[in-house]
């Protein structure tokens, strides 16, 4: 610290005038030997009350965190339920650093949501009614929206209306 090299000592700071420490301690020039050893034993003694309080403040703390974290934080703004279509996360690549890993369908087919258990799993079951063996976890899985059939399918659309010719401009301009 600056202060060492100014000062040829370490300061103390406004903590430890609280919190007894080594620096606080009164040393004598002169020590015997079992003055220096009941310093040392007083400074055991408080170094075991100082660490339980430390853990019991650390334990009521991250109950703390948790609670304010599950309350804010939701996966997802609707619970899945039974009979819900779902799509599957396919964490295979996640370690993988290919370029292939980039062109891969990461989710899988759609899946229907056959039991909703408590712990955030769900057994799933293809559409043909082929159970999954495995549950799967929450995080690993989205809803997936099925088409009505009012909806306009995009694969039925004219591409030739929207062609843009040689020139820039497109071909109903010419």
């Amino acid at each position: 610290m600056p202060t060492d090299l100014m000062y040829g000592q370490k300061p103390i700071m406004p903590m430890e005038q609280t919190i007894s420490s080594w620096a606080k301690v009164d040393w004598k020039d002169e020590m015997s030997r079992e003055e220096l050893l009941a310093v040392q034993i007083q400074q055991l003694e408080l170094r075991l009350e100082d660490v339980e309080r430390t853990a019991t403040k650390l334990c009521t703390t991250r109950v703390k965190n948790k609670g304010r974290f599950d309350r804010t934080h939701r996966l997802r703004p609707k619970k899945i339920e039974e009979g819900d279509w779902v799509l599957v996360y396919d964490n295979n690549l996640d370690n993988q650093h290919k370029a292939m890993r980039k062109f891969v369908t990461r989710w899988f087919e759609p899946y229907v949501v056959t039991r909703a258990n408590d712990n955030g799993t769900y057994h799933l079951a293809e559409l043909d009614g082929t159970r999954t063996v495995v549950p799967m976890a929450e995080k690993r899985i989205k809803s997936f929206k099925k088409r009505h059939e009012d909806e306009p399918d995009l694969a039925s659309v004219d591409d030739n209306d929207n062609q843009i010719g040689e020139d820039g401009g497109s071909k109903d301009e010419r």
